[in-house]
C-alpha cells in the first residue's frame, strides 16, 4: 500500500508501507492494505507507517486522511520526523501553555482556552515523538542545549 503525506510545504512521505496508524478525531486508527475506503478528519497526535519492517513516526498536526484502492493520503497542518523537533523548544512551549491555561477562563474566553489548549497538545506531541529521534540527533541536540548553556 501506498502512504503519502501532504502539508502546505509540500510533500512529506511518499513510500510504500506495511501498514499506518494515525491520530483519528476519535481514536487511533490503523490501516492495512485493503482497506476499506475512507474519508476522516485526524487530530493532533503521532502517525506512525511500517516501511519495510521498520517503523517511523511522525508528529502531525490536525488534517484530513483518504484511504483507498491501497493509497492511504493525509493532508495535514504540519508533519515533523523525530530528527527535526527541538524537543528543548516544545518544552518551553508546553510550559508556557500551560502557565497561560491557569489564566485562562473556559467559559470567558473559549477560543483563546481552545487555541492555548492546541498549543499545549502540540507541545506534549512534538515531546512524545522526539523521543524516537535517532542517537546522531539527540546527540547534536544535547551538544545545542550545552552550547546555549554557557553562554
Amino acid at each position: 500500500m501506498k502512504l503519502v503525506v501532504v502539508t502546505p510545504r509540500g510533500s512529506k512521505v511518499d513510500t510504500a508501507v506495511q501498514m499506518v496508524t494515525v491520530p483519528g478525531d476519535v481514536g487511533e486508527l490503523g490501516i492495512l492494505p485493503g482497506h476499506r475506503p475512507l474519508i476522516t478528519s485526524l487530530a493532533i497526535g503521532m502517525l506512525s507507517y511500517n516501511e519495510g519492517g521498520r517503523v517511523k513516526q511522525l508528529a502531525t498536526n490536525e488534517g484530513f486522511m483518504e484511504v483507498h484502492d491501497d493509497n492511504v493520503v493525509v493532508v495535514t497542518e504540519s508533519a515533523e520526523e523525530p530528527d527535526e523537533i527541538d524537543a528543548e523548544r516544545a518544552k518551553k512551549s508546553l510550559e508556557a501553555a500551560e502557565a497561560a491555561l491557569k489564566d485562562i477562563d473556559p467559559h470567558h474566553d473559549p477560543v483563546a482556552w481552545k487555541q492555548t489548549q492546541e498549543k499545549r497538545l502540540r507541545a506534549l506531541n512534538r515531546i512524545a515523538v522526539a523521543r524516537f529521534a535517532t542517537p546522531e540527533a539527540l546527540k547534536i541536540a544535547k551538544a545545542r542545549e550545552a552550547a546555549s548553556a554557557a553562554g
